[in-house]
């Protein structure tokens, strides 16, 4: 079967004494010791591969890339990109190959666009990579692969779309129904009302579209909204950017227990985070 990248999931032992974990490995290089790691610096260029996983003593870290909008407020609660419009979530037509035949180990489907798939990212080359194709329904549903490549959806024409690992049924056009979705770490926001998954805390301000790793794991200083308790679990998805105490909503997400009590609005708190271990 085809497979594009070097391994799914790679533990590197970085000299900066971190250990990465690589979603999908394209250069060999990158096996031996990869790029330094520095959780305190973006950078205008992607310098990993989106969700690489970095672990040093207590914490952990994910990379990500940042939306159009800057982060200001260090410790902000952030949540992955929501999809962008109904149309892209299921029953997209699988249309006539428009690449490789569809066969068992093939890497490529064609989907038909619709004018609101044909939006950002996924009206420019590319703007959707890392992301993920899945299988809906019809013949291969349950299929997931993760996105290399993809041309432009314009209107309602037909675009091609390249995964990394070829398909283990093959699809059938005007059957299998598809959807697509952003990798969780690119285009990540800040958390209010929870559209998506949480995905960590910015441990830096961050320019608008650049790249830095998001703390999702080990004790981080987080932005509270309330007073919230010491030993108490603290939830996300009512407040933009900040955690509010579990007692007072009983519907949003956990993302951790505080190690320091929450005082007042707009302060931090130590809370250990436990989105990623």
């Amino acid at each position: 079967m085809a497979h594009s990248a070097k391994n799914n999931l790679s533990a590197v032992y970085n000299k900066s004494g971190y250990v990465l974990e690589y979603p999908a490995v394209l250069n060999e290089a990158d096996l031996m010791q990869g790029t330094p790691v520095d959780p305190f610096a973006e950078s205008a260029t992607q310098l990993f591969p989106l969700g690489t996983k970095a672990v040093q003593g207590d914490k952990v870290y994910r990379y990500c890339k940042n939306s159009s909008a800057a982060l200001t407020v260090i410790g902000s609660a952030l949540q992955a990109p929501a999809g962008i419009h109904a149309d892209c979530l299921d029953d997209i037509v699988v249309a006539a190959s428009s690449g490789e035949t569809y066969a068992i180990g093939s890497n490529t489907i064609t989907l038909t666009s619709t004018a609101n798939i044909a939006a950002a990212p996924w009206s420019t080359k590319d703007g959707g990579k890392e992301g993920y194709v899945y299988v809906n329904g019809g013949t291969g549903v349950g299929m997931c692969r993760k996105i290399k490549s993809h041309a432009a959806a314009v209107s309602t024409n037909t675009f091609l779309v390249e995964v990394y690992d070829g398909w283990t049924v093959a699809p059938i056009a005007a059957d299998t129904e598809c959807g697509i979705i952003e990798n969780p770490y690119s285009n990540v926001v800040v958390a209010a009302a929870l559209t998506t998954m949480p995905i960590g805390v910015n441990p830096l301000a961050v320019t608008a579209s650049y790249y830095f790793w998001a703390q999702t794991g080990g004790p981080a200083a987080v932005i509270c909204h309330a007073a919230i308790a010491i030993g108490t679990m603290a939830i996300v998805g009512t407040t933009a950017g900040e955690v509010d105490p579990m007692s007072a909503f009983t519907t949003e997400v956990i993302i951790g227990y505080m190690l320091t009590p929450g005082i007042k609005d707009n302060d931090a708190a130590m809370i250990y985070l436990i989105l990623d271990t």
